[in-house]
C-alpha cells in the first residue's frame, strides 16, 4: 500500500448515531529552556484551539484539559487522568483523544521551561491510551522529529468514501507544524503562529473543502499545510513545512469540528480571489483565503469588522451575528484611509513632493525643500517617515549666503475620516537637520533638533494614491555662537502618496 494511500485510510472514523466520547489536552508555554527567547503566543495559541475544539469539535468542556505555561510533569499528570476517565468509558472504542502543544522544542524534546519531555516519551504515552484514535499535533520548532520527516511530503488529494455507521478508526495520528531542523514562526499580524492560527481557522470552516459542514483532520491538515507554506515563504526564515505520520486503520473520516455546532455561522460568498480579515467577537482575528465554493465559518455570537483584500484593493464592513443565525456577508464597501487604518491596512505608501522650511536661522527666511518619504499604519496609527533636502541662496543685508542640508523626522499621525476622500490627521513628530551655511566671509555647519506637531489633510486619488498637505510646527535648537538657542519653526509641504 502506498504512503498516501495508507494516510487516506488511516484518517477514517465513524459519525455514531451516539456521541463518541472526545477528550483533549491542549497545552501551551511561552517559555522554553533558559537559553531560549520567550515566545509571545503560544499561551494565547492554545486558549484558541481549546476553544473551537469545544464550540465546534463536540469536545465537552469538562473533558478539555488546558494547561498554561506548566511543565512535563503536569503533562503527565493530566495526560494519566484523562486516561483513567477514557478507560472507564463504556464507549471507549469509539473515543477520540487530542493532544495539542505549542511551545518550545528542540530534536528531541519539547521543552516547557526547565522541563523536558522527549517526542519517544510523548510518543509512547498516546500511542498506549486506551482511546480508539488519537491525534497528536505539536506546534514547535523542529517538531518534525515527531513525525521523522526531514523535507517536504505531499499532500493527500484522494477522495474518501462516505462513513459506514458502524465501522470506527483505530491507531494514531502525528501532525507536526515544521519539518526536521525547521523552525515554527510566529506572526504579529496574525497574533499567534502560522500553524496554529490557520489550524483554528480551518476548524472554524476554512478546511471545510467538500462543503459538507464538516471539517475532518485529512481536510484540516491540508488547509493548514498549504496556508502555513505559503504565509511564511517570504519571511527571513523561509517556508515552513507541516508533516504528518498516521499509523491507522478504519473507515469513514475522523470529524474535528462541525459547523452546526457553531453559535453563529458567517457565510462568504464565492471569491476565488480575495483574502478575507475577520476580528471581533469574543477574541477572534481571522485571515482566510477566499473560495470558489463559498465558506461557511462557525462563530461565537457577535459584532465583527470584515475586510476584504484583493491586490491593492480594500472594501470592509460589519457584521452583527446573533445566536443561533446563519449570515451571508454582504454589503461590502469600499474603505477610506482612516477605515483601511482601523482595520490593519499593510500596504507601505511612499511619497514625494515639496516642503517649504522657515526657521532654521534667524533672518534667513523661507527654504525651499525637495521631500521624500514612506508611511505605513501601525496599530490605528500612520507611521510616517520624511526626509527633506533643502539648497537656498539668499541676501541678508550686504551679506550673501548659502544655506543647504538634510532634515529627516518621524511622526505618528492619528486621523478622522471626513467622507470616504477626506482624511484629517495630527500627531508629535520628531527630526533632527544637518545644515551648512556659507558665506564669503566664513563656513558654519551643525546639526539641529526639532520636537514638535504635524497637522494634515488628505485627498483620495483613487485606491493607491493621495494628496496629502501638511504643516509642522516645531521648537528647534540651533547652535549660535556656540550656544543651543531654541528657535520656532514651521515646516508646510504639499506630497503626493502611493501605496504598495
Amino acid at each position: 500500500m502506498t504512503l498516501l494511500a495508507l494516510f487516506s485510510a488511516a484518517l477514517l472514523s465513524t459519525v455514531p448515531a451516539e456521541p463518541a466520547p472526545r477528550y483533549a489536552l491542549v497545552v501551551g508555554n511561552n517559555e522554553g529552556a533558559p537559553q531560549r527567547s520567550r515566545l509571545w503566543f503560544a499561551e494565547r495559541d492554545a486558549d484558541r484551539v481549546a476553544r473551537a475544539l469545544v464550540e465546534l469539535g463536540g469536545f465537552p468542556e469538562e473533558q478539555v484539559v488546558v494547561l498554561r505555561g506548566q511543565g512535563a510533569q503536569a503533562v503527565r499528570q493530566a495526560l494519566a487522568r484523562l486516561e483513567q476517565r477514557i478507560a472507564r468509558s463504556t464507549a471507549r472504542e469509539r473515543s477520540l483523544l487530542v493532544f495539542y502543544y505549542s511551545g518550545h522544542a528542540d530534536a528531541a524534546a519539547l521543552e516547557l521551561g526547565r522541563q523536558r519531555m522527549s517526542f519517544d516519551e510523548l510518543r509512547g504515552l498516546t500511542t498506549r491510551s486506551s482511546a480508539a484514535a488519537k491525534v497528536v499535533l505539536v506546534d514547535a520548532c523542529q517538531s518534525g522529529a515527531l513525525t521523522q520527516v526531514k523535507g517536504t511530503r505531499a499532500l493527500p488529494s484522494l477522495d474518501f468514501p462516505l462513513p459506514a455507521p458502524g465501522d470506527a478508526v483505530r491507531g494514531v495520528a502525528f501532525v507536526a507544524s515544521t519539518a526536521m531542523g525547521e523552525a515554527a514562526q510566529e506572526s504579529a499580524a496574525l497574533g499567534g503562529s502560522f500553524f496554529s492560527h490557520h489550524l483554528e481557522v480551518a476548524l472554524r470552516g476554512a478546511g471545510d473543502s467538500d462543503g459538507d459542514g464538516t471539517v475532518t483532520l485529512t481536510e484540516a491538515f491540508k488547509y493548514t499545510a498549504h496556508q502555513t507554506v505559503v504565509g511564511t515563504s517570504a519571511t527571513v526564515r523561509g517556508a515552513q513545512h507541516p508533516t504528518y505520520d498516521v499509523k491507522m486503520s478504519g473507515r469513514g473520516d475522523v470529524v474535528l469540528s462541525e459547523l452546526r455546532r457553531a453559535e453563529a455561522r458567517l457565510v462568504l460568498p464565492k471569491d476565488g480571489s480575495g483574502l478575507y480579515l475577520v476580528r471581533g467577537g469574543p477574541g477572534v482575528l481571522a485571515e482566510i483565503s477566499g473560495s470558489p465554493q463559498g465558506l461557511t465559518l462557525g462563530l461565537p455570537a457577535g459584532r465583527y469588522e470584515i475586510q476584504r483584500r484583493e491586490g491593492k484593493r480594500r472594501t470592509g464592513g460589519q457584521v452583527v451575528l446573533a445566536a443561533g443565525e446563519t449570515r451571508q456577508l454582504e454589503g461590502m464597501v469600499a474603505l477610506g484611509l482612516e477605515e483601511a487604518a482601523a482595520k490593519g491596512d499593510e500596504r507601505v505608501e511612499v511619497l514625494a513632493g515639496g516642503a517649504l522650511i522657515t526657521g532654521l536661522l534667524p533672518g534667513f527666511g523661507a527654504s525651499f525643500a525637495a521631500r521624500v518619504g514612506m508611511s505605513r499604519f501601525v496599530g490605528g496609527a500612520r507611521l510616517r517617515l520624511r526626509l527633506d533636502a533643502f539648497d537656498h541662496e539668499g541676501r541678508q543685508g550686504a551679506l550673501q549666503y548659502r544655506l543647504r542640508g538634510l532634515s529627516g523626522a518621524v511622526a505618528g499621525l492619528h486621523g478622522v475620516g471626513v467622507g470616504r476622500r477626506i482624511l484629517l490627521e495630527v500627531g508629535p513628530e520628531l527630526g533632527g537637520t544637518w545644515a551648512s551655511q556659507k558665506t564669503s566671509e566664513a563656513r558654519w555647519s551643525a546639526p539641529m533638533w526639532s520636537a514638535g506637531a504635524v497637522a494634515g489633510i488628505s485627498l483620495r486619488l483613487g485606491d493607491e494614491a493621495r494628496l496629502a498637505l501638511e504643516v509642522a510646527g516645531a521648537a528647534l535648537a540651533v547652535p549660535i555662537n556656540r550656544q543651543w538657542k531654541l528657535r520656532p519653526g514651521l515646516t508646510t509641504a504639499l506630497a503626493l502618496g502611493y501605496g504598495f
